[in-house]
């Protein structure tokens, strides 16, 4: 963890692809306006014994400063407003679609962009995470046989369904044992907390977004011994049905801290 965090502030920030480009341009124009100077100087070395400049060393000076002087007035001073101006102009059209960003070298770099790599639990969907799959070993003695089960719901809501690879729906998933066994410890090794919201109208969760959907999916399961179970979960108020089935594993195990 610590070669990871010292790797983390180690690292720089990389250039967008506009500054390469103009960092390659200034490099080109330096070499260009370089030569051409040198050209000039060399060019005008016959002139240094003009007398009008009073001797060669002052022959030399003088087209020195000239050489100087067409340095200078090649060095295009108004390029980094023209680049200002352009992406500026980037964020005008940006923001009339809907789209605000805090610094204009971001304008190029999303025109660069080919591929957005974003997480996409709260960025895309509602921020709730939820157990769609759960894969298990049927049995050890035949041999590693693994069985697949679907889960459905994606809120915080303990209402949902659990069918089989074929998408058959599981009418007692708590006669299962490998179903109830998952249900069991995803009840017991959890720190979380699901609690219903009545100003909200939605159930709330309290601590780590996976533990709070183990505990979903603990609910989902239902209770053994129960024929009716879970459907017979549908007459408890909102307030009980949150935690019901977590709160029955919670009586029947002493958990040792």
């Amino acid at each position: 963890m610590g070669s990871i965090r010292d790797a983390m502030l180690r690292t720089e920030d990389e250039m967008t692809p506009l500054k390469k480009k103009l960092d390659e341009f200034g490099t080109f124009l330096a070499k260009i306006i370089a030569g051409i100077c040198i050209l000039v100087w060399v060019v005008n070395i016959g002139h240094f014994h003009d007398p009008a400049h009073g001797g060669i060393i002052r022959g030399a000076i003088h087209y020195f400063k000239i050489a100087v002087a067409l340095a200078v007035a090649a060095i295009p001073e108004g390029l980094p407003a023209v680049v200002t101006t352009c992406l500026a102009l980037g964020t005008k059209r940006m923001a009339r679609l809907n789209a605000i960003v805090r610094s204009l070298p971001s304008v190029e770099t999303l025109g660069c962009t080919t591929v957005i790599c974003t997480d996409k639990t709260g960025t895309l969907t509602t921020n709730m995470m939820s157990v769609s799959k759960v894969c298990v070993v049927d049995s050890v003695h035949r041999g590693p046989v693994s069985l697949e089960y679907s889960v459905t719901g994606t809120t915080y809501a303990p209402e949902g369904i659990i069918m089989d690879l074929g998408g058959v729906q599981l009418e007692f998933p708590a006669q299962f044992p490998c179903l109830l066994h998952i249900a069991m410890c995803s009840a017991l090794c959890n720190e979380s907390t699901l609690q219903y919201n009545p100003e909200k109208g939605s159930y709330e969760k309290i601590g780590e977004s996976t533990e709070v959907a183990l505990r979903v999916l603990a609910e989902k399961v239902g209770l053994p011994g129960f024929d009716s179970m879970p459907s017979a979960l549908t007459m408890l108020s909102k307030h009980e049905r949150a935690s019901y089935c977590n709160r029955y594993w919670e009586h029947q195990f002493k958990k040792l801290y």
